[in-house]
């Protein structure tokens, strides 16, 4: 299989929760639907679809359509929702404690393994079966854990540090809900996840509902 882009990554992910929610859950008895449905309930051109298919070799029946059950399948092998990958978290605050609670995880492979904290208050607390650990600590963890995906929740100030001790460590994915805007080398991915732009979208046609002429 080629490699696959943001931009289909994304659109898969798509696929995935329509099929799930539209086709499976609502008929048991293996459904089938075709690219001209799905692109109509993701206002997508059909032909967009059948190639998206075709890049995770998923063949269409003519005059029938696709199985929904083994697009979901081959949506989890091709993006490896299918493997068991372990996670490091640091930030042990309520937003690093809900995502270290979160089981849906596993669902997707993600296994969050550890959590770390650089408050001394926290350390040996427990958030559901993770014991919050120093972040003397971060280094042998990763290395003896084989860990390659390290998840931020941290403040701004120290983000960037926290990021390069990761990389250095062996940290070679990164998934930043800091609101820091981290510098990593060429070869780390990294996605964003920005709460706080998104709060000001929201804020702002808030603020366009309750005075329109503003």
């Amino acid at each position: 299989m080629n490699p696959l882009n943001r931009q289909a990554i994304e659109r898969l992910m798509h696929y995935y929760y329509c099929i799930q929610e539209e086709f499976i859950n609502l008929n048991s008895d293996c459904p089938v639907l075709s690219s001209s449905q799905l692109a109509k309930h993701l206002a997508l051109d059909d032909s967009q679809v059948r190639k998206d298919m075709a890049a995770i070799g998923v063949k269409g029946h003519r005059h029938v359509g696709f199985d929904a059950n083994e697009v979901v399948d081959k949506i989890r092998q091709s993006l490896g929702f299918t493997q068991n990958y372990p996670a490091v978290l640091l930030g042990a605050g309520r937003l690093g404690g809900a995502l270290a609670a979160y089981e849906g995880f596993n669902t997707f492979g993600l296994d969050i393994v550890a959590l770390f904290d650089a408050d001394q208050r926290k350390i040996g607390l427990s958030i559901s079966g993770h014991i919050i650990q120093p972040l003397e600590q971060l280094e042998p963890v990763i290395k003896r854990n084989h860990i390659h995906l390290g998840i931020l929740t941290v403040p701004s100030e120290t983000a960037q540090e926290l990021t390069d001790r990761l990389i250095k460590a062996g940290i070679q994915v990164l998934w930043n809900f800091s609101p820091a805007r981290l510098s990593v080398p060429d070869n780390i991915f990294i996605r964003h996840e920005h709460l706080f732009v998104g709060l000001g979208q929201l804020s702002y046609y808030i603020k366009k509902i309750n005075n329109p002429e503003s």
